[in-house]
């Protein structure tokens, strides 16, 4: 590609969607600095998220220069490596804290994840792409096949929480891609069997244990506060969830300050920087803070819908819806996750939590959607490829 085309290519991208994924990815800095500032152990991973955003900045620049179509030649390649990259962790991946996700390389770990994620996102774009086949029962039977693999594949490592992120994306695109409201219940008819049959089948004894005290909990009073079976539980399976919770209440409208958040800075919060960034963000800037980063969130999806919007061209289009709802439904299942709205699970908030698999993954996703907004391509029939 010459000059004057990168050029071309670059004077087209919209920027709102870069943007607000600069703007998140900064708050991610700020709270990731915040939570483990104090922290021997932790101390040095707000300069290694820096060093895995500028990366990722990077390899998501050269994302954006060839024509997208040649990654749609490439998404079943692409969902293969993914799928042989999950099985390769129960083989090749050290355990750590009783589970195996990440491949141990020397000063940097790889979870695949997060690349299945974008692997599942452009593989279903490539498959429902032609609206005929979105209509049909193979067109509901295979996307499902699609997204189930990967989900239980993760579901084994265990990642519960990751897992559950590929349900709303298979349903949002295949929403998009045409199919019929019966078809669109069926998955979710399906998916709710799967769910009781994985609750009792497939979760581990610590999971059951985490969805059977946040069932309880709704039922906790102030005098069931002081009993003591109440007060073991909260040493137990319900530490973390009460531990956010009680940070991203505390902070009240405008929070306590950056680095002043008691439940932060006396380590009383687990995995803050983490699987509970957010509750950081309730503590230290509280209200205010809060509604700032969802708009955020906010504004990020509904770039990437705007994207689709524009976008004709059904891989493409799809492409876009797909990495919205990723983006946009693992960041509310994070936030709903700190308030103990739902069981506790390992989610990271995109572009917000520390990782650097999840920082990559994340970046190339908007890239690649970046990548599709700024080409206009001509169809001739009413709807694609109709």
């Amino acid at each position: 590609m010459n000059v004057l085309k990168v050029f071309a290519v670059l004077r087209a991208v919209s920027l709102w969607p870069l943007l607000f994924a600069f703007a998140l990815a900064t708050c991610g800095l700020m709270f990731i600095g915040s939570a483990t500032n104090d922290d021997a152990v932790l101390a040095m991973q707000s300069q290694r998220q820096g060093l895995f955003l500028v990366c990722s900045v990077g390899l998501g620049f050269f994302v954006l220069l060839p024509h997208y179509i040649h990654y749609l030649r490439g998404s079943w390649v692409l969902y293969g490596g993914a799928i042989m990259a999950l099985l390769g962790l129960f083989v090749f991946a050290p355990e750590i804290n009783g589970s195996r996700r990440w491949y141990a390389l020397p000063g940097f770990s790889i979870q695949p994840s997060e690349f299945a994620k974008l692997a599942v996102v452009m593989a279903l774009a490539a498959l429902l792409r032609f609206k005929s086949r979105a209509r049909t029962f193979d067109g509901l039977i295979v996307p499902m096949a699609v997204a189930a693999v990967p989900t239980l594949l993760i579901m084994r490592q265990p990642d519960l929480g990751s897992s559950l992120v590929f349900g709303p994306v298979l349903l949002a695109m295949c929403f998009a891609a045409g199919a019929p409201l019966r078809s669109i219940l069926a998955v979710i008819g399906v998916a709710v069997l799967v769910g009781l049959v994985g609750y009792f089948y497939l979760l581990h004894g610590y999971q059951q244990q985490r969805v059977e005290v946040w069932l309880d909990h709704w039922t906790w009073t102030e005098e069931r506060l002081e009993d003591a079976a109440v007060k073991t539980r909260l040493r137990g399976p319900g530490y973390q969830p009460w531990q956010a919770l009680i940070a991203l209440g505390g902070g009240g409208f405008a929070g306590f300050g950056l680095g002043q958040g008691p439940q932060n800075r006396y380590d009383f919060l687990p995995y803050r920087s983490e699987d509970y960034v957010f509750a950081v963000v309730g503590e230290e800037v509280g209200w205010i803070g809060c509604v700032i980063v969802i708009g955020l969130v906010a504004g990020l999806v509904l770039s990437l819908l705007r994207l689709a919007q524009r976008t004709r061209e059904r891989f493409g289009k799809l492409v876009c819806v797909g990495v919205a709802t990723w983006i946009g439904a693992q960041s509310l299942m994070h936030i709903a996750v700190c308030g103990w709205l739902v069981p506790a699970t390992g989610l990271p908030m995109p572009f917000v939590s520390y990782g650097g698999s999840s920082m990559l993954a994340t970046v190339l996703a908007v890239a690649l959607c970046s990548n599709i907004g700024a080409r206009r391509e001509p169809i001739l029939a009413g709807d694609g490829f109709d």
